[in-house]
Formats: structure tokens, C-alpha cells, sequence
């Protein structure tokens, strides 16, 4: 098959360009892949998507091309908008459910404007594609309409590994740089956990990081955006990997802690309840004092956090990306009407 994966801003660290670049990387092997992306600045995003056929894409061709492929994979609002010309070859891999025209107090005309486009482009994609559960219900709320498939991003199960136990030093969490992530509900539960420093690694411009840095308490320490192999040794350092953002669909970072053999200490909303195990793999929580509680027993237990970290390679495993492709080289064939030979997840 001929598989077209675009993203409209390829220009983040995130998880939608993550996806892109990963899913290209494994449908590749088996098919012919092409990417169109937009805004695509390899300085600013993941440089590997270069290394994959691409073409730059500016803002208004979205609207306006006719594709040639058995099947386009659509990552963006931007992107999604090649449904209106080529719908039923196109599923749409929803990774973010936050925008601010999708917002109930989006007033704004040009808010409205989106909302109105994005909702017509949704209902004439072929395929409307979850990256969770809790994802799905969203879409449900958001567009009326029930997700065709949920397929689950992955994790790098070769780059994110464990490595022999040492005494680790400090808790990790990894994100955007941004107060849908949680970091001012992470620097707030920081100041009254003043035994074990708190290492956050993300991006943001130097405005935002100077603000969050005035904001946080000692022992939180920020190291900035880290390469892949760099981030790998991060996590490897930790004693337990926390998150608490607001509605996150799915959550890569979590994921990629517990490929890492670290425990997940993580606030009991989104996608994140459909990767961490709770007292298995980690813990979930919904308070503070909990949350608290629940670092200060993994970090003082050395056989629980070995216990747990064991568990969370285990369970990450089941989250491989060639897992992903397989799922959506279903999808793609759905699209196409082009039966695929049987392969493994």
C-alpha cells in the first residue's frame, strides 16, 4: 500500500510528531510511506523525520489537494483537513483532544470558525481513530461520533531498556514545559517532599522556563529538552518517574519510564489509567497527600521499587510500535480495500 502520514506543525516535541515519526518508521518496512508535514522545522522537532520521504506542505494545500495513496493517516488539526477533499481514504489518529477552539468557553469567531471546520472535517474522514479509551470518550463528547478503531501509540523498547540497579537519586517527570502537563501541580507537591530531588526535562521558550523556575521550590531542577539516548539515561537514573497532568489522552512519557524499569507515580486521570497498573506497576493517585505518600514508600523500598520496576518493563512491553503499525496497517487496509498479509504485532 501506498500509506501517507501527515501532521500539520511539525514543529514540537511532542507526542503527535513522536507518532509520526515512529509509525513511519516501522509501516515502512512492508509498504510505501510518504509524509507531508507542515511547518516542518528539523531544528525544532524530532531530525529523524527527514530521513523519511516528505514533502512540506503549507497551510493551504490541507484544504485544497487530492492525495495520491490507498490511505492516509491524518495527525493534526491542519492536517485533518484532507478529509474534505479525500475523506474516504483518510483515518484521523486523534492524539489531542486540548486545542482552544475545541474549549466549551471558545467565544473568539475565529475560534468558532475552527471549531465548525475541524467538526466537518472529522465527520467526512473515513476513519476516526482513538489513541486511548479515554480518548474516545472524548471524541464521543466533542464530535458525536463513536471511534472506529483505538489504536495505542508506542515505546522504543530497544532505546528505552533497563540497566543494572544502583542507588538512584532523584524523581523524574518529562513533558512540555506547559500548565496542561501538571508542572505547577508537580512544583506544588515539591515542597513538602524536600528529601529527593525532582529532575523535569522538557522544552519551552525561555520566557515560560524562566517563570516556572521562579515558581519552584529548591530540589527542582529543570535540564531543559534532552536528545533520545540522552533522555533513555535519565530515566535509567531514576528512582520513580511522576506525572499529574490534566487530561492527558495517552501519556508517552510515563510509558517510556516504565520500559526504562522505573515506577510510575501518576494522578489518577486520562489515558494514564490505561498504561500504569496501580500497585503493580507503579501507583495512581488522587490527592496530593497520597501522591506524596506513595514516592516517599517506592524510593524507601528497595524491593518493592525492584518489584514494581520489573512489572513495568513487562507492561510497557505490550506497547511496542510494531504493535502500533500492525493495528494501523489494519486501519490503512480498512481504507484501501487492499488485503494485507498476516503479520506479527
Amino acid at each position: 500500500m501506498r500509506i501517507v502520514l501527515a501532521h500539520s506543525h511539525a514543529n514540537t516535541f511532542g507526542g503527535g510528531e513522536r507518532a509520526v515519526l515512529e509509525l513511519g518508521r516501522a509501516l515502512i518496512e512492508r509498504h510505501e510511506v510518504h509524509l507531508l508535514l507542515g511547518g516542518f522545522d528539523p531544528r525544532r522537532t524530532y531530525p529523524e523525520l527527514a530521513s523519511l520521504p516528505y514533502t512540506r506542505y503549507g497551510r493551504s494545500r490541507w484544504l485544497l489537494s487530492r492525495v495520491e495513496a490507498d490511505a492516509i493517516v491524518t495527525n493534526s488539526f491542519g492536517a485533518n483537513l484532507l478529509a474534505m477533499r479525500n475523506g474516504p481514504r483518510v483515518a484521523y489518529w486523534v492524539h489531542s483532544t486540548r486545542s482552544i477552539f475545541l474549549q466549551p468557553g471558545a467565544r473568539r469567531l475565529d475560534l468558532l470558525a475552527r471549531r465548525a471546520v475541524d467538526f466537518l472535517a472529522v465527520r467526512r474522514a473515513a476513519q476516526l481513530v482513538a489513541n486511548s479509551h479515554y480518548a474516545a470518550a472524548r471524541l464521543r463528547q466533542l464530535y458525536r461520533r463513536v471511534p472506529d478503531a483505538v489504536v495505542y501509540p508506542g515505546v522504543d523498547l530497544a532505546l528505552f531498556h533497563p540497566r543494572p540497579a544502583f542507588e538512584p537519586a532523584y524523581a523524574l517527570s518529562v513533558s512540555r514545559l506547559s500548565s496542561e502537563k501538571g508542572i505547577d501541580r508537580l512544583i506544588d507537591l515539591w515542597r513538602d517532599v524536600p528529601d529527593l530531588p525532582l529532575h523535569v526535562v522538557g522544552g519551552a521558550a525561555p520566557e515560560v522556563l524562566r517563570e516556572w523556575r521562579s515558581r519552584a521550590p529548591r530540589g527542582v531542577f529543570f535540564r531543559g529538552r534532552l536528545t533520545s539516548s540522552d533522555l533513555a539515561e535519565a530515566y535509567r537514573g531514576a528512582a520513580v518517574a511522576v506525572f499529574a497532568p490534566y487530561g492527558e489522552e495517552f501519556g508517552l512519557a510515563p510509558l517510556e519510564a516504565m520500559a526504562c524499569g522505573v515506577p510510575v507515580v501518576a494522578w489518577r486521570d486520562g489515558g494514564l489509567q490505561e498504561t500504569v497498573v496501580d500497585g503493580e506497576t507503579g501507583y495512581l493517585v488522587s490527592d496530593e497527600v497520597t501522591f506524596r505518600q506513595r514516592v516517599r514508600l517506592l524510593v524507601h523500598d528497595p524491593r518493592r521499587r525492584h518489584a514494581f520496576g520489573l512489572a513495568a518493563r513487562g507492561r510497557a512491553e505490550q506497547f511496542s510500535w510494531q504493535r502500533t503499525a500492525a493495528e494501523m496497517a489494519r486501519v490503512c487496509e480498512h481504507l484501501s480495500g487492499t488485503p494485507l498479509r498476516a503479520h506479527p504485532a
